[in-house]
């Protein structure tokens, strides 16, 4: 049995608090992102004690190991995923809630941090909207336990030297992130191979001390070392941001300096008294359910505010996190710990993480159940605000007839085909030309014209400029069924920025060379309104009013027809025939703009990409309009 340190729970109560602080107050402190790092130093130095202890004893069970896996983690875990359940089910809307369901179901498995880092890209939604993105750490943590307890018991039994085996692992590790961070930082951050290093430091740490010879330190270096390894964890807190490249190098400052803090800590005199005084104890015992509890609470509040809660109500909310989780340490935890038959304790946890599982599944599955009664807004509001990625994102019909690895390789990937067969209309552009899709392809007025929808990647991208081999491969890709497929009749161009400097029209006349080179008919739409309201502050939900008014003067709509007549004008004089659709008459009267119309939103996120009801609209103006510019397209 290891002597418990009270130290460590001093140690965790400074880094549980530097998390929240960071997250609660980011300016205040840019760097208190690294106490994630120290917790999986700590984690590691724990458990392989344990492990250590018990291989060498004979007493290692893979089944007792993950036994107590699930005793220490489940039950503060499973109270917060069936509050926030329970939360959302009735202030969500139909799209939070399927985002909620989706991490839900993530995080039940432990891959959170894969799931997480599966959804950055093209639209990768703020942070602060992601109630259970803090999970991605139990997920690199339980990845890590899945493998290295056997590595380490195979190690010990084939008589090889256990520090020497996990240094190389922890070097391999370290040398993928620094490789990997100069490539891809989000991959580097979230996924396990790059962070474990970490972890195995820590594992060291605790081989060294739990030796044939322990490795503590001279009683006279105890206190400078502690004192400094303090030091730097606590300037690194203050200096180092966010917008840095992390973890990479960067993370050897916190991670070394909280292993050098472990191993001295325990000798260091004054410091050692201060943190393990009994408030220091406390916060330590109770971090990992304040680690639980902090995040959801500050993210549900930003959904439902529609934007960071004012000052007030996050220190409010940090005070409630700290009763919450003391709650949950008093209450739940600490109780639990005297429960010692696994029928009674383990396997009912199991059962209900399996539960809670399934529950998040089938809220995504089932696009955040829009049925629920409680939710106080029309089924047909909610059905509108579905988010970014929709039911006309892709389908099979373009899946099966443009057939592309960038459908797989890229992050997000726009194919919609009404038919499957050759297209009439193309919408080239990224996701604002994809938003018309069913204005366009679902209109009574229209010929029953096969539209189609494909790609992400803006009409001028990789032209003139590439910023990426996506792009570039994108534009050729779009190109060559432009050039090939001479059935295309019209193409329609959206997603043109609002505000076009010379680069970027000169970028558009040279793609217009292949675009007009079947001789199709050429549309190019307006920029729409974006406004400046959070959409679904216009509509009411528990906890938070709607807007007294989601409405705006004339003046974002004046900027883009004064900037767009410059484009037009040189577009024109290329093209001659290139013809151009204001589509903001759906928005915008002669004295005002609303996001609102007939009660219904006008956009589906906070992107603002039109609404499936507004993308009718458009469709419907696009017709009246086509009446005296482009009568052969209409029935």
């Amino acid at each position: 049995m290891l002597k418990y340190r009270s130290d460590i729970d001093g140690i965790r109560a400074i880094v549980v608090v530097l998390v929240v602080i960071y997250h609660a107050f980011p300016s205040l402190l840019p760097g208190g992102f690294i106490g994630v790092d120290i917790f999986f130093v700590i984690s590691g130095f724990l458990i392989t004690s344990i492990l250590k202890t018990e291989i060498v004893s004979g007493k290692y069970s893979v089944k007792d190991f993950y036994r107590r896996r699930i005793d220490r983690l489940f039950p503060a875990l499973l109270v917060v995923m069936f509050s926030v359940f329970i939360f959302g089910w009735f202030t969500l809307f139909a799209d939070e809630f399927m985002q909620l369901g989706k991490q839900l179901a993530g995080s039940a498995g432990f891959i959170a941090n894969i799931l997480f880092y599966s959804e950055v890209g093209y639209f990768n939604a703020t942070s602060a909207t992601k109630p259970l993105l803090h999970l991605w750490s139990l997920g690199i943590e339980e990845q890590f336990y899945l493998v290295f307890p056997l590595v380490l018991y195979f190690a010990y039994k084939r008589k090889l030297n256990l520090v020497l085996v996990v240094s190389l692992l922890a070097g391999a590790s370290f040398l993928l992130n620094v490789i990997s961070i100069r490539e891809n930082v989000e991959r580097t951050f979230y996924l396990p191979q790059y962070r474990h290093w970490e972890l195995l430091l820590g594992s060291i740490l605790a081989l060294l001390m739990h030796g044939e010879k322990s490795k503590r330190p001279l009683k006279s270096v105890a206190f400078p070392l502690a004192a400094i390894s303090l030091s730097v964890i606590i300037v690194t807190a203050f200096t180092l941001h966010s917008t840095v490249a992390f973890p990479g190098w960067y993370a050897l400052l916190p991670v070394v300096a909280s292993v050098l803090l472990i191993w001295t800590a325990q000798d260091s005199g004054p410091i050692k008294s201060i943190i393990s005084s009994k408030i220091f104890v406390f916060i330590g015992l109770i971090s990992y359910p304040l680690y639980l509890w902090h995040w959801p609470l500050f993210s549900l509040a930003h959904i439902i505010n529609g934007s960071t809660p004012p000052d007030w109500v996050l220190l409010a909310l940090t005070a409630l996190s700290f009763v919450l989780a003391a709650i949950t340490y008093c209450l739940i935890e600490r109780p639990l710990k005297h429960v010692k038959s696994w029928k009674k304790k383990t396997i009912p946890m199991l059962v209900l993480m399996m539960i809670i599982g399934m529950a998040g599944y089938v809220t995504y599955a089932m696009n955040g159940i829009d049925s629920r009664a409680n939710i106080k807004v029309s089924k047909e509001v909610s059905r509108q605000l579905i988010g970014t990625i929709w039911q006309y994102t892709k389908n099979d019909n373009c899946l099966e007839r443009f057939k592309t690895t960038l459908a797989t390789s890229s992050p997000w990937w726009f194919c919609t085909l009404k038919r499957n067969a050759d297209p009439d209309v193309l919408l080239l552009g990224n996701s604002y030309a994809n938003h018309l899709y069913p204005g366009i392809a679902n209109n009574s007025h229209l010929k029953d014209l096969n539209v189609l929808s494909i790609g992400t990647a803006d009409v001028t991208s990789g032209v003139l400029v590439s910023k990426s081999a996506n792009q570039t491969e994108q534009m050729k890709f779009v190109d060559d069924i432009m050039l090939k497929t001479k059935s295309i009749k019209y193409i329609i161009i959206s997603g043109i920025v609002s505000k076009p400097d010379d680069l970027y029209i000169a970028g558009l006349i040279k793609r217009m060379s292949t675009i007009t080179a079947n001789g199709a008919k050429v549309v190019i739409f307006y920029p729409h309104v974006r406004l400046s309201d959070d959409i679904k502050a216009c509509f009411s939900r528990p906890l938070k009013t709607p807007k007294k008014s989601c409405e705006s003067d004339l003046t974002e709509l004046k900027d883009i027809q004064s900037n767009l007549a410059y484009l037009k004008e040189k577009v024109i004089a290329a093209y001659p025939s290139t013809l151009f659709f204001d589509p903001n008459s759906v928005f915008c009267d002669k004295k005002k703009c609303s996001s609102v119309r007939d009660g219904l939103p006008m956009y589906r996120d906070e992107y603002k990409h039109l609404s499936e009801y507004a993308s009718m609209s458009v469709g419907n103006d696009f017709t009246v309009w086509a009446k005296s510019n482009l009568p052969e397209i209409l029935k």
